[in-house]
């Protein structure tokens, strides 16, 4: 029997990783998964993707998600990205300062081959570094905000610059990238939190991270 190859498909990737939780014990670390995964799936709910549709990879402290062809690429710019911020404010505000959750999150797109139950490509790949770069970190450690978002160089060109759906091209700043063997151009969205905005700096550990 002819084996058959298929060729790659371009499909949206969003990942998503919690700073910081390499201080927590197992049972934090699963109640912040657990609260991650709820936020995720209402984000996506916004953004009109039901979880089943998705093709979701572990990242241990994190979710790699791939989204399925047809669903517009702005979407996960908005709704997507507001919603998943006020679930984040509204989870944040019940429970203690110790187990505040803080998320990098990167959204990127490009050709990917299927591997059994996985994706791989080196946009994937590229993806995962977005979310691990430095300015992520920073932005967080500024304190102004729980959630730190990039987009690659192709979702700011293909999507922001352009303006679709009242989004702000003025919201993202370059940013350069450089994480292992990638050094990439990459745009930082503002989503400062104007009630923690005048909050002190807070150092975001790397160590221990996905």
């Amino acid at each position: 029997m002819r084996s058959v190859r298929r060729g790659p498909v371009h499909r949206s990737i969003v990942v998503v990783d919690i700073a910081g939780s390499s201080r927590w014990d197992n049972l934090a670390q699963l109640r912040a998964r657990a609260a991650l995964t709820r936020m995720m799936r209402l984000a996506f709910r916004a953004a009109g993707v039901g979880w089943w549709r998705l093709s979701i990879q572990d990242r241990g402290d994190g979710l790699l998600a791939i989204v399925p062809a047809g669903v517009s690429k702005a979407d996960l710019l908005d709704p997507f990205v507001p919603r998943l911020l006020a679930e984040l404010r509204a989870y944040n505000g019940i429970v203690a300062p110790a187990w505040r959750i803080r998320l990098r999150l990167a959204v990127h797109a490009g050709e990917l081959l299927r591997a059994g139950p996985r994706w791989v490509s080196e946009d994937v790949k590229l993806a995962c570094r977005l979310v691990d770069g430095e300015p992520l970190y920073e932005q967080l450690g500024r304190g102004g905000t729980d959630l730190a978002v990039v987009v690659s160089e192709r979702i700011h060109d293909g999507v922001v610059r352009h303006g679709y759906k009242g989004i702000d091209p003025a919201g993202y700043a370059p940013v350069r990238v450089r994480v292992k063997e990638v050094d990439v151009l990459a745009w930082l969205r503002e989503t400062a939190d104007p009630a923690r905005a005048s909050r002190v700096r807070v150092p975001v550990s790397r160590v221990g991270e996905g």
